[in-house]
């Protein structure tokens, strides 16, 4: 019983941690680097493979690509992290980035300058990826409330022009501080490392081979790459000794410890093809396969996510421990026999690098048992993961319902050049409804459908609604406006991806119910019915689209057709509104809808 309730307070802690901006924004901003992640390993492993840079001295430089790119990915951290913090911030998402980006450079000491050349130096940066975003964006959120430091209030200039010229004083406070702040904590961070890293020689193997194995991971949890990162900040009798028969440090790790990556990413890959109904894990599971036979764990660590994931702290840190232990003392007590002293390379597949370090199957069949203990370790851990956390699309949703001011914001530029002259009136109504947004939240309420005979509730309607700053919620009273400027495709999406994701919470609670929403009609017949579809063809009799009658009238053709599209996906419509003014019966007889 006590454990029952440990593990339900865990859960709400993790779920509560896991649906914060600061983690949905890094789970962003990594995602977006997948790309990079993959093709700067593949780079290196072809040229690894096929020594490319040594059959031409044009291509000498892929011998440090490795070391260079890895050099950089603070900065490219740094901007991928501060673009996804600002969106979800409602704050703009270019100014945001070049004010970080400028901090970083004026107070780090990543790039500094030789007086002949301008150089990096990726131990002063390595660890500001994160800290430097956190600590601008919420500093300019903060300052940019006070109306005292707005340049511009509400004037005939555009939106856009007002929002940056008010960026200024705000701009100008966030560097200031930054300038003071982050050098001081570059000093205590310094004597912070020295203190818990000496590089006396007394130190144990065993502690060494802990201290790495602990640190490298710890720092891939927050989203740091690890290994690099370890590599830079520790000294070198940390980095690079050797164990027991002639074992070199990097193939204990490379070999017996990581085992498909860091993380030992093969036992999280097969627990998640050992769950039931477990189609996100699984499909990130099936990404990952083919680049962990190489051992390229990125997708795993970043997509699933790991990365700032409390449900996977604990077997994240644990596997590599049980595989060192194992594997020391196996080999510390001649179970296995190590009989390759050079380094077998990283990206060498398991089982194929457990013959080559020992020429045995005693080998192969240790790494085989590590694998299956990690599987052990994994698999209550998903399991939970799967049950509470919140994953895939409903993610997405959680950033989406409170992105929709910012989406809106972006376009009315471009309707305030093409309509300044005539539409002053409706641009500031624009601005209402985008501040609106701003500081509220879109969400989704389902009214019951009662059956007046029986009493029963026979289905829902979903409903718009606007929580706003204080709690209070409040009805869609800013669709007309952004129906004048050709704006509720923002909403409808919404709408649809929303109820998506609520219909799937739904069936994995084994409730099914029938669920009717509005959608703006002309976005309907300009292409959202396959949107529709695509969202709802899984929920077959459970969805029904309610359109305006006017619609049914002004293209009834295309209406006809679209009803029948619908419905061929086991979609149903119905006409909103019926008989105020424009249909009869002999309408109704020709389309299969019913009317609401």
């Amino acid at each position: 019983m006590l454990f029952t309730n440990i593990f339900h307070h865990f859960n709400r802690l993790a779920v509560k941690v896991s649906s914060n901006t600061v983690i949905l924004s890094l789970r962003e901003g990594y995602i977006a680097l997948i790309p990079f992640f993959i093709v700067a390993s593949l780079i290196t492993l072809l040229n690894q493979w096929f020594n490319i840079a040594g059959r031409s001295g044009g291509y000498a430089f892929l011998n440090s690509f490795n070391q260079l790119i890895w050099a950089l990915f603070p900065l490219i951290t740094l901007l991928a992290f501060s673009y996804y913090l600002a969106k979800n911030l409602r704050l703009n998402t270019i100014a945001v980035p070049v004010l970080v980006i400028t901090c970083f450079t004026a107070s780090t000491g990543y790039f500094y300058d030789t007086g002949t050349q301008i150089q990096i130096d990726n131990r002063a940066g390595v660890l500001y990826s994160i800290l430097m975003p956190i600590f601008c964006c919420y500093l300019l959120k903060f300052f940019s409330s006070f109306s005292a430091l707005k340049l511009v209030g509400i004037s005939t200039i555009s939106l856009f022009l007002r929002k940056h010229l008010n960026l200024i004083f705000p701009y100008l406070i966030v560097s200031l501080l930054t300038l003071l702040v982050i050098p001081v904590i570059t000093e205590l961070g310094k004597l912070g490392l020295s203190y818990l890293v000496s590089s006396n020689d007394d130190v144990s193997i065993f502690s060494k081979v802990s201290l790495q194995m602990l640190g490298a991971h710890i720092l891939w949890f927050f989203g740091i790459h690890g290994d690099n990162a370890y590599h830079i900040l520790a000294p070198a009798a940390y980095t690079n000794y050797t164990l027991l028969g002639g074992l070199t440090s990097y193939n204990f790790f490379s070999i017996f410890v990581l085992l498909g990556g860091t993380g030992c990413i093969w036992g999280l890959i097969i627990t998640c093809y050992l769950l039931k109904d477990a189609e996100h894990e699984r499909s990130i599971a099936r990404i990952s396969m083919p680049l962990a036979v190489f051992n390229i764990s990125e997708v795993m660590i970043y997509a699933l996510p790991i990365v700032f994931n409390p449900f996977f702290l604990i077997p994240f840190l644990l596997t590599p421990i049980v595989n060192g232990v194992i594997a020391y003392t196996v080999v510390e007590y001649g179970f296995v026999v190590i009989n390759a002293s050079d380094n077998i390379p990283w990206f060498t597949p398991v089982f194929l690098s457990g013959w080559m370090a020992t020429h045995s199957w005693t080998g192969i069949l240790l790494q085989l048992v590590l694998i299956l203990l990690n599987v052990a370790i994994y698999y209550p851990f998903v399991l939970a993961n799967k049950r509470y956390n919140i994953t895939g699309k409903a993610v997405d949703m959680l950033v989406k319902r409170y992105s929709a001011g910012a989406t809106i914001e972006g376009s009315s530029e471009q309707n305030f050049v093409i309509s300044h002259s005539k539409n002053q009136l409706q641009q500031y109504s624009l601005k209402t409804v985008t501040d609106a947004l701003n500081k509220g939240a879109l969400t989704l309420y389902y009214q019951p459908k009662i059956d007046p005979i029986s009493k029963n509730i026979v289905g829902f309607e979903a409903l718009l609604r606007l929580v706003q700053a204080d709690g209070e919620v409040v009805g869609p009273w800013f669709l007309d406006t952004l129906e004048q400027h050709n704006l509720m495709y923002i909403i409808d999406d919404f709408v649809i991806d929303q109820l998506e994701v609520d219909l799937a919470n739904f069936a994995a609670q084994g409730f099914k119910p029938k669920v009717s929403f509005n959608i703006s009609p002309q976005n309907l017949l300009a292409g959202a019915y396959k949107r529709v579809v695509n969202a709802f063809a899984r929920f077959p009799n459970q969805v029904e689209v309610e359109i305006l009658e006017s619609s049914y009238i002004e293209d009834f053709e295309a209406t006809v057709k679209l009803v029948e599209y619908l419905n061929k996906h086991q979609i149903k419509c119905a006409m909103d509104d019926f008989g105020t003014g424009y249909s009869c019966l002999s309408v109704l007889s020709k389309l299969n809808v019913v009317s609401v």
